[in-house]
């Protein structure tokens, strides 16, 4: 599947929420994500930069692999996901087989889904810092021309936009982003 997304900093979440309610869009999670991401030690795989993520999502793991397409004005992205039955054995085989962990990070996402669109309100966390980042919404489409659209439509143009990873949002905001649990 090929992912695009932008994130929208700063966001007011009830007024998101409200818009987006008012719009029929759909709830489809609300409660804390913990990530967990993984790499070889020396080179990235076949040249390329991937991405090695384990995440908790309620009940729900999964594992999932990304790399990355270049794009300046949106992040996409290849990715793969499968579900997994536990993240702690399934984080010891990665582990058996030459993986170490990198970092993690956890958030609070609430998610909506309509028609083909998703935005997700994420507040992320270090530990039990709650706030480190100020909220912010993704919204992930087929094609930046929808996305754009969708940024009008809930009237964040003054907003300031950002295609990079949460990694580079760490940054951004100068917020270590190698906390492990």
């Amino acid at each position: 599947m090929i992912e695009k997304e932008i994130k929208i900093l700063d966001v007011d979440v009830e007024n998101i929420r409200t818009q987006l309610e008012d719009l029929w869009a759909e709830k489809i999670f609300d409660g804390f994500i913990h990530d967990i991401y993984y790499d070889f030690d020396g080179e990235p795989v076949d040249g390329e930069k991937r991405l090695f993520r384990v995440r908790k999502k309620w009940e729900t793991h999964l594992y999932t692999i990304k790399k990355k397409r270049k794009n300046k004005k949106i992040r996409v992205s290849d990715e793969h996901e499968m579900k997994i039955t536990d993240v702690e054995s399934f984080s010891k085989v990665l582990e058996k087989y030459g993986m170490s962990k990198i970092r993690e990070k956890k958030k609070y996402r609430i998610s909506y889904k309509l028609w083909d669109i998703e935005f997700d309100i994420d507040d992320y966390y270090i530990g039990d810092n709650k706030n480190i980042i100020p909220p912010l919404l993704e919204i992930e489409a087929p094609n930046k021309k929808d996305i754009k659209a969708w940024i009008k439509k809930l009237e964040l143009e003054s907003h300031e936009t950002k295609w990079f990873w949460s990694r580079w949002l760490f940054k951004y905001y100068w917020q270590d982003y190698s906390y492990f649990e």
